[in-house]
């Protein structure tokens, strides 16, 4: 039976075999070569479980007994789809130290694949009942507990919301250039005029609520849909006020180790009240879990927005786009670091004057636990366009390069409950005066999970 697809637990394996040899053992690697060992462990980070178990298992006669060979052993099991095998393992260990929060929840994962989801639940509420988990560890176990007790009571449909409000500050509400005058080529002196045509700063509220919905058809197939609603309401400017409504719905396919998930998207955008783009879509994101600490991902994305006002119509774009990542953790599981690239055209088949855009660009994400109430993020990415067409005004090509910085702390205050103050900046430059511009916004959030 296959896990679901909520993500690994992230174990620091050195630390917890420190732990387990200095409050069981009273002599390192006792009955089993050190060597082999080493070896063992370093073929299980390394993704490679079947030859790890095939290594560890002649070797139990010896071994058994040992926390250190019987959590190899286990694990290899576990990743290696031996649940029962894993389950007994486990049990070793916890018969002499069963306060290894670690070992609980593999043993929780064991008794998941098993479909013993009561025992399974059991499991996953001790381990919830530590108090010094870090916030994405507990919600790891929280959606893994969330999914044995709805298959404890034969049910394979799980749903999650949420709900977010917060005030903020933005400093340029039109994205648009802080330049009083500029001189265009084909006009000549041009004064931009605010609120959305110059620099114009502004304090805003903002609300988004949403959901999504999990069905597991088998061991395997699952269906997933979701919606998302944000609104933002400026508190001078109100016209610049806008709403965005996006919806999702698909299927997953889970090969174990790697996921599929192939999907349709809808949204639309309305500014000062008023219907202004539609988006329809498709996704295809592929996930491939390497070993316990580390992902690659692959995906591709294809938008047609159309834009309802006849003034707007020449910007309406269909964007294809592909994009590649990996994803690490470490300090104890503790932080983790993405890395991603994207690659993609967006082709302006409304007859807009700059033609076609060409983009790539790189994004850099840190994340990191202090404690089990709060946590940080960090992230750094570029976006560097140009276009196929000649822009009217300046009679010339645009180039363009995007950067932009986000930086946020989270307080989870339990039962779903947390609040995150965060910051973002972006700065735009151009080779047209016009479309350079840079931008900062605040806010404060409080967000209810659900």
């Amino acid at each position: 039976m296959a896990y679901p697809n909520i993500g690994r637990f992230q174990w620091c394996r050195p630390a917890l075999v420190g732990l387990c040899v200095g409050l069981v053992c009273s002599q390192v690697w006792a009955d089993v070569d050190q060597a082999v060992l080493e070896k063992a462990e370093a073929l299980l980070k390394s993704g490679k479980a079947e030859e790890t178990y095939r290594l560890l298992e002649p070797l139990e006669l010896d071994g058994a007994g040992d926390p250190v060979y019987d959590y190899l052993l286990g694990t290899a099991a576990l990743d290696s789809n031996r649940p029962s095998k894993a389950s007994f393992v486990y049990e070793r260990i916890l018969a002499v130290a069963p306060g290894f929060v670690g070992v609980r929840a593999d043993m929780g994962r064991a008794y998941f694949a098993l479909g013993d989801f009561g025992r399974a639940k059991i499991e996953f509420e001790s381990v919830l009942a530590s108090q010094s988990l870090p916030p994405d560890l507990r919600r790891s176990v929280e959606q893994y507990a969330k999914a044995a007790q709805a298959r404890s009571k034969n049910q394979r449909t799980v749903v999650s919301g949420y709900v977010e409000a917060g005030i903020g500050a933005d400093t340029n509400i039109g994205s648009a250039t802080a330049l009083s005058s500029i001189s265009l080529p084909a006009i000549g002196l041009y004064a931009p005029a605010p609120p959305t045509g110059q620099k114009t700063a502004d304090s805003f509220s903002i609300v988004s609520v949403g959901a999504e919905i999990n069905h597991q058809l088998t061991d395997q197939w699952g269906l997933y849909g979701g919606a998302d609603y944000r609104r933002r309401a400026y508190q001078l400017y109100t016209e610049s006020g806008y709403a965005t409504l996006d919806s999702r719905a698909g299927v997953s396919y889970s090969g174990g180790d790697w996921l599929v998930r192939a999907g349709l998207t809808a949204g639309q955008y309305s500014l000062n009240q008023m219907r202004l783009r539609d988006t329809v879509g498709a996704t295809l994101d592929w996930r491939l879990t390497v070993d316990t600490h580390s992902q690659w991902s692959l995906g591709g994305v294809y938008t047609d927005a159309t834009y309802s006002d006849p003034a707007t119509v020449t910007q309406n774009t269909q964007t294809s786009a592909l994009t590649g990542g990996w994803l690490t953790s470490f300090s104890d599981g503790s932080a983790v670091f993405s890395l991603t690239g994207m690659l993609g055209m967006e082709k302006g088949v409304g007859g807009r004057d700059d033609g076609d855009r060409r983009f790539y660009g790189p994004r850099l994400t840190l994340q990191k636990n202090f404690n089990e109430k709060l946590g940080g993020y960090a992230s750094l990415g570029a976006t560097f366009s140009r276009y196929s067409g000649t822009n009217a005004l300046y009679l010339l090509q645009r180039e363009e390069s995007l950067y932009d910085l986000a930086l946020g702390v989270t307080w989870s205050g339990g039962s779903g409950f947390s609040l995150r103050p965060q910051f973002s900046a972006i700065r735009n430059t151009s080779n047209a005066a016009l479309y350079a511009y840079d931008k900062n916004d605040f806010s404060v959030n409080i967000r209810f999970d659900f």
